[in-house]
């Protein structure tokens, strides 16, 4: 089923984005800066070409380029459908139509017709303090991450000794660093009264601290915006996914792994935890190991479970409570 609306197609690069709208015959396509001036021009463009005719617009998700382009259409013109597309569905989009070729104008074709199909959902801006949790907590978990790896390349003996001094020196540097972004952090969530109450609730289940609760909230925003667990699931990319077709393709449900690498990473660190505290995830992860599951497989359910609890808190708008976390709500959690 395709959209009755034309879908402009944007293809976004560091400097200018290529635009692409239906239009009888074929497609109108043309290019702009990608700055403020650029978007207005843009839809000052799509109306000449379709006087009077309502449209939507779909972009493909390139970091911070797309969704500051996408603000700026919104700003220009507030009830505009905005969505921002995933790229390994684009991708897999533009395989299926047999489009060898590749250029940013034929991008932005492809995406005007992978609007059309698929009606993805609108891009809705987060405000401003979430952003800014966003920022800090992504410069924090990159300079863990080097942290990690000069802690790692530390432990090898046979570098020279003025190498290993340089990299300490960097190390104490890089751990000061940290510290400075989880004081900013903290001060955000302090200085804003919905982060705050979020923060605090959230911290009342086992295994949630300040650096995931800040992690949840900046990454994905407000938790009650997603509408069904399995939504929010397979957003982050913990949702189980089942592989088996005939009698030759039958393999192990496993995580999907599609979605916010970040946030896995640290609900990863949040299960850990969590089932290292008596009650419902302490169970849940015994009782699946005792049904036969891996460690991994049982540290992914409680990875989702955690997360799903996460938004239950806040939606519930109270504090985490273990009687109403079931041990064996494992496998329903998502169709709940």
């Amino acid at each position: 089923m395709t959209s009755p609306q034309p879908w402009l197609g944007i293809d976004v690069s560091k400097a200018t984005f290529d635009a692409a709208i239906p239009i009888s015959g074929g497609f109108a396509r043309s290019k702009f800066p990608r700055n403020v001036s650029g978007a207005r021009s843009c839809l000052g463009w799509v109306h000449q070409q379709l006087p009077g005719t309502p449209f939507a617009c779909v972009m493909e998700a390139t970091g911070g380029y797309s969704k500051q382009l996408a603000t700026w259409l919104l700003h220009a013109q507030a009830d505009l459908h905005v969505a921002i597309a995933q790229p390994f569905q684009v991708r897999h989009f533009t395989q299926a139509l047999g489009q060898r070729n590749k250029t940013d104008a034929l991008d932005a074709v492809v995406l005007a017709r992978f609007g059309s199909v698929f009606l993805p959902r609108a891009f809705h801006p987060m405000p401003a303090a979430y952003e800014r949790l966003r920022a800090l907590e992504r410069e924090r978990d990159a300079l863990v991450r080097s942290a990690t790896a000069m802690e790692n390349r530390q432990e090898i003996p046979s570098e020279d000794r003025v190498a290993q001094k340089v990299r300490m020196r960097m190390l104490r540097h890089t751990r000061k660093a940290i510290e400075e972004l989880d004081e900013a952090m903290l001060a955000l969530i302090r200085s804003d009264e919905a982060l705050r109450k979020d923060a605090q609730r959230l911290q009342t289940i086992p295994g949630v601290g300040p650096v995931l609760a800040a992690t949840l909230m900046g990454e994905l925003g407000d938790l009650r915006a997603f509408e069904h667990p399995k939504q929010l699931a397979h957003f982050v990319g913990v949702a189980p996914v089942v592989r088996t077709s005939g009698t030759s393709v039958d393999s192990r449900p496993h995580m999907s792994k599609r979605g916010n690498g970040r946030v896995r990473r640290m609900l990863y660190m949040g299960a850990m935890a969590a089932i290292r505290v008596e009650g419902p995830f302490a169970d849940t992860y015994q009782h699946l190991l005792d049904e036969g599951k891996t460690p991994m497989s049982a540290l992914g359910a409680i990875m989702r479970k955690l997360l799903v609890v996460c938004r239950g808190v806040l939606i519930n708008n109270e504090d985490y409570n273990p009687e109403r976390v079931s041990v064996h709500a494992h496998q329903d959690q998502l169709s709940s």
